[in-house]
């Protein structure tokens, strides 16, 4: 998990820089502004109902194991009217949630819940500040909401229990942007709530034990432009 957030950081930090010297031309810098690269932390706030399972005379219920995870993106703005931002993006989310269950004394075994997905959210956002305007006005606190399709990969998932492989989520948040001559930030608190049951259909005991799933998260995005 450490390789990867630095790897991310590194990452973004050498694609800033790379856009600020192709960008000397102040026709290119405008035109640029609008795609960003974001990097970011999140946490899950999975939410679980179960019952016990019973296997082989060994009785016990599963156990959600929320965790903190990391993702990075890129998105573009659209601007309709003085004040709304329209940005889509493709996201990336590592976050490596899991179920506990006991199947004898003093074993455990874990499986993991959606741990990559591929995000597509579509965020409004309500601004004072373009980047594609100059000079710029002064920054306020921006206010969004985004509808959030996402695709689980299935060759991070676990074989149980069973998964459905979409899900929606939809997002609030609240940003606040900084600007140089240069280049433009924001920083961003969000929090994503998961709409649909995430429980397939399944006869082990790992799927029949739990009624519902629901993939809810919270964190920190960083966009620059």
């Amino acid at each position: 998990m450490t390789r990867a957030i630095l790897s991310l950081f590194f990452f973004a930090c050498f694609v800033r820089v790379t856009a600020q010297e192709a960008s000397k031309d102040s026709t290119i810098v405008r035109a640029s502004k609008d795609l960003g690269l974001y990097i970011g932390a999140a946490y899950s706030l999975y939410q679980m109902s179960a019952d016990t399972y019973d296997l082989d005379g060994f009785t016990a219920e599963p156990d959600l194991k929320n965790s903190p995870g990391i993702l990075a993106g890129f998105c573009y703005n659209f601007y309709a009217g003085n004040h709304l931002i329209v940005r889509p993006a493709i996201e990336a989310v590592f976050l490596p949630t899991k179920i506990a269950y006991q199947t004898e004394n003093n074993y455990i075994r874990e499986q993991s819940i959606f741990p990559m997905t591929v995000e597509l959210p579509v965020s409004f956002i309500l601004s004072s500040f373009r980047t594609k305007s100059f000079p710029r006005p002064k920054a306020k606190p921006e206010w969004g909401v985004s509808a959030r399709p996402i695709l689980a990969v299935k060759a991070f998932n676990d074989l149980e229990p069973t998964l459905k492989t979409y899900n929606f989520n939809s997002d609030v948040f609240i940003g606040y942007p900084f600007s140089n001559d240069k280049s433009v930030a924001r920083l961003e608190l969000f929090y994503s709530y998961g709409w649909l049951n995430l429980i397939g259909e399944g006869t082990d005991y790992r799927t029949s034990s739990i009624q519902r799933l629901h993939r809810n998260t919270a964190g920190l995005r960083l966009i620059f432009h």
